[in-house]
């Protein structure tokens, strides 16, 4: 609860300022957004938020906030030709640096370098305001040009929230740096289970790297004691119609966040398994958040990051997928106690990480 001579404080402060969070995406799918809406709703402090309406479907549901809404509309999907995508993405940030300009923000949230890097050059207005760069994901790195303009962000930022800090082995130190995990608000939902002699192994979330998906389909396809579950949407009708020939795959196709409790209840390991490119081998997942939640178990790749640092955690497994030992899983499964929670101390951690990047976007509205 929030005292009233606080609210008033905060009103007082704001007053004087304006304030924009921006990004590339549409709202169902950019959850960290969250971090910013929540704290700034709690002390009731007025915003805007630029987003991109790739759906144009009023019926999709996503959580909602205080703050203003600005839509660029822009119907596109996964399975459109290359040149549309492009066609979108130049008109969305072209909308973006209107807006910006027009309404003379002075704090100004970029998320994600998809969004911040094409502002920050096309835009006057954002290099001239006080910003904080919200870095989730490699993305153009590889390009020196790009990664250059990247330090800039950084280096010129009041403060850049970073998802993982495996990414400063790409980026190198900063001082700048301020963790802000992918997940808004974390609260311990654990659910104490009992070890069942048919295994359901469920994937949620954004479904990408498809060939790398099929390698998981191969490895677990038609195993006796073996249900594999994804949940979400993206490159879903390719990988479908690779698994038509195992019977135990099913795709559920695309849900709403506050369904995620729902499958967890039904979820005896968490799918966390990714590829390790250039993009993922040093990100921290939304799942591993979501198994943090829920107390679930996971499969991690090797060699990624997130194995780095669960490594000591034995409700990680990690794996290589292309040597996956079965008998293996099957004991270290069998010896998990799915009574006791097991990661008191990632949760602590993430709480303790959360409330100094809240300190951090307080001071940063406020100067």
């Amino acid at each position: 609860m929030i005292k009233a001579s606080s609210y008033i404080v905060w009103k007082g402060i704001m007053g004087m300022s304006k304030i924009a969070i921006v990004g590339v995406h549409n709202l169902h799918l950019m959850q960290f957004l969250y971090k910013y809406t929540d704290i700034l709703d709690s002390r009731g402090i007025s915003y805007d938020v630029l987003y991109w309406d790739r759906d144009m479907d009023s019926s999709i549901k996503y959580k909602t906030f205080s703050g203003n809404k600005i839509a660029y509309r822009y119907k596109m999907s996964n399975y459109q030709p290359k040149w549309k995508k492009v066609k979108g993405f130049i008109g969305c940030i072209k909308f973006f640096c209107k807006i910006i300009r027009d309404k003379k923000y002075d704090h100004i949230i970029l998320l994600t370098t998809q969004t911040a890097l094409p502002v920050y050059i096309l835009s006057k207005t954002v290099r001239n305001s006080k910003y904080i760069f919200d870095y989730r994901d490699l993305t153009y790195e590889q390009n020196s040009i790009c990664k250059k303009i990247i330090k800039k962000l950084i280096t010129e930022s009041q403060f850049t929230a970073i998802s993982s800090m495996g990414f400063k082995k790409v980026l190198g130190e900063s001082n700048k740096f301020v963790v802000s995990h992918n997940v808004s608000n974390l609260k311990m939902e654990f659910l104490p289970k009992q070890q069942n002699q048919n295994i359901r192994i469920v994937f949620w979330g954004m479904i990408r790297q498809v060939e790398w998906n099929k390698k998981i389909c191969d490895v677990f396809g038609n195993v006796s004691g073996i249900e594999l579950v994804y949940r979400g949407e993206g490159h879903t009708e390719e990988l479908k119609e690779y698994c038509a020939k195992y019977q135990n795959i099913t795709f559920t196709g695309r849900y709403t966040t506050d369904q995620i409790s729902s499958f967890a209840e039904q979820t005896d390991v968490l799918l966390n398994l990714y590829a390790n490119d250039a993009q993922q081998k040093l990100a921290m997942t939304v799942k591993l958040y979501d198994a943090i939640r829920y107390g679930l178990p996971m499969l991690i790749s090797k060699g990624s990051y997130m194995a780095e640092i669960m490594e000591t955690n034995k409700y990680a497994y990690i794996t290589d997928i292309d040597n996956f030992d079965f008998e293996e899983f099957i004991k270290w499964y069998q010896s998990l106690n799915l009574k006791s929670y097991p990661y008191e101390k990632e949760y602590i951690q993430i709480k303790d990480d959360d409330q100094y990047f809240e300190q951090r976007l307080l001071q940063f509205i406020k100067e």
